[in-house]
């Protein structure tokens, strides 16, 4: 992925891959907004508690930078829920309310921007030029769990021929977590979850079992940041570091 410095201080991270085949897949960083802390700055996210006006502006200059209008968010609800984004729900998602029950958002219209707001979980984004489809998805491990990027992956009559980028999220040096939570990723589909064992402890590498995911369907092509919200503080909101923060972007559109 290719960090590309935009507009008004502000970054993303940007693949490459989709923006060759007909896509435009971004994943924001924190800087360039106008929240205070622990919001600081470019905090995408009403729900977090900060300013509303603030919110609006960050959104604002973050589609400004990206070339867009506007995007449709999802809820978020931590389940595998996809929604087909059509003409007439377009716009929804800026001011609130986002997208009911959905955490993936589906859209092949052009220049229908939609977005998926994380501060530790996977954003991921599913683009097939031959379908013209393009897919958001919000995974943390209740997702992954419940099957969310195999229900994104549905969508497609041919998963084989899709470019897929997971963005940054948190990385198996930070993410501790118990047995049960190991256990039910690996439930949540037939390829299993990636962790790994350290002093006694278990950790979950959200990334990596994403991926196993994606090339168990038969998805060859994966852009991946493999960079740490937790371990980038200067860039990435993190909740499990933070707690109180704000959310970062995935903003993807068809071009």
């Amino acid at each position: 992925m290719e960090r590309r410095a935009l507009t008004d201080g502000l970054h993303a991270l940007v693949s490459e891959g989709l923006e060759a085949r007909g896509f435009l897949a971004a994943f924001t960083e924190r800087a360039g907004g106008v929240s205070g802390p622990p919001y600081d700055s470019l905090n995408l996210a009403v729900h977090t508690g900060d300013r509303r006006p603030d919110v609006q502006e960050n959104r604002g200059r973050a589609v400004s930078a990206l070339g867009l209008d506007r995007f449709a968010t999802a809820e978020q609800v931590h389940g595998s829920t996809v929604v087909r984004l059509g003409q007439t729900r377009g716009s929804r998602g800026w001011d609130e309310p986002q997208i009911e029950g959905a955490d993936a958002l589906a859209v092949t219209r052009q220049g229908l921007a939609v977005a998926v707001l994380t501060a530790d979980c996977l954003p991921i984004a599913l683009g097939s030029p031959g379908e013209g489809m393009l897919v958001v998805v919000h995974a943390g491990w209740r997702g992954l769990a419940a099957g969310v990027i195999d229900a994104a992956l549905a969508v497609f009559d041919r998963p084989g021929g899709l470019h897929a980028a997971i963005g940054p999220a948190i990385g198996p040096c930070h993410y501790e977590v118990g047995e049960d939570v190991a256990l039910a990723v690996a439930a949540g589909s037939a390829s299993g979850a990636v962790t790994e064992r350290r002093d006694g402890r278990l950790f979950l590498d959200l990334p990596g079992t994403a991926n196993r995911v994606l090339r168990a369907a038969g998805v060859r092509r994966i852009d991946r940041a493999d960079l740490c919200t937790a371990c980038e503080e200067d860039r990435f909101f993190s909740y499990r570091r933070d707690g109180v923060t704000g959310r970062q972007a995935l903003v993807a559109v068809r071009l």
